[in-house]
């Protein structure tokens, strides 16, 4: 670990934002050699013991999703308070996302049984070995498990068939490329532009509370459609305070443990739009031309 790398702030693509690289050199210089080099140790073993650990958090995952229980409430507040013990516990947030994906498609894929009318395989003891076949070559890795959990059934059956007749074993990267080719149907709404019409003008200390049950925006009335130019600077704005205004927490709790489960699932779904959002309509400097 490069300390001085560490805590210089980065681009949105990723990149060191080298505007900073003289101040954080100077912040790692007065600290001095003993500070970084404790916390380099620290890093090297947070990281170690989390890669160790990783099969452990994976089997809970499929514990937790092989036992059954009712799904709306029960499931769905386990599921919630287990992903948050597995950051206290040392995981990092987006380890703990990949051991709930990959938890949770292994245990479901693994319940899959044999249906005579649609399985290629002659008999159930035939389904049932190439199923574990399948899951078994890809259990050691949680990365390639959570790349098959983002993929729909097409993707995960070519994988498993290349498997099955060429000995084929995906690397991740390879997963990563299929999942473009064969998104789940949580992924394909990224590609959807959305729609004037579509964005209602409110009041961000009124919003969801006031949520006409769940109201499908393609279903708002016309009279909401917001023409002045400056639309898009006023949406941003009321996205801006509901957030700060903590309404957003408000409105969490007015609804059932489950609803506020899945709505959380929302929330780190547009996390991950809005970085790729503001990646590109990132501001590009063109010097002046005299």
């Amino acid at each position: 670990m490069n300390l001085e790398k560490q805590i210089t702030p980065k681009n949105s693509d990723g990149s060191i934002d080298h505007r900073y690289v003289p101040i954080t050199k100077a912040i790692v210089n007065l600290a001095g050699e003993r500070v970084e080099a404790q916390l380099r140790k620290l890093f090297i073993g947070t990281h170690n013991l989390e890669k160790e650990s990783a099969s452990a958090g994976l089997q809970l995952v499929i514990a937790l999703f092989s036992i059954p229980m009712d799904e709306r409430y029960e499931r769905s507040k386990l599921k919630k308070h287990i992903r948050e013990q597995l950051q206290e516990i040392g995981f990092k947030p987006s380890k703990v996302s990949k051991l709930m994906g990959a938890g949770e498609f292994y245990a479901k894929y693994k319940e899959y049984s044999f249906n005579s009318d649609f399985e290629i395989e002659s008999t159930e003891a035939k389904f049932n070995e190439k199923r574990d076949c399948f899951l078994n070559e890809y259990f050691n890795s949680v990365a390639k498990l959570y790349e098959l959990s983002r993929m729909n059934g097409a993707g995960r059956e070519k994988v498993k068939q290349d498997l099955l007749t060429e000995n084929k074993v995906y690397t991740q990267a390879e997963l990563e490329k299929l999942v473009s080719s064969y998104p789940k149907d949580d992924y394909k709404r990224r590609d959807r532009k959305p729609s004037r019409a579509n964005f209602r003008e409110t009041r961000p200390t009124h919003a969801l509370t006031t949520h006409e049950s769940l109201e499908v925006m393609d279903d708002a009335k016309e009279e909401f459609v917001i023409a002045e130019p400056e639309w898009g600077q006023k949406l941003v704005k009321q996205f801006f305070l509901f957030l700060a205004s903590g309404e957003m927490d408000k409105c969490l709790a007015g609804f059932a443990p489950a609803a506020q489960a899945h709505l959380i699932d929302e929330v780190e779904a547009v996390q991950s739009l809005l970085q790729e959002f503001i990646a590109k309509h990132q501001p590009i400097e063109v010097a002046p031309i005299h």
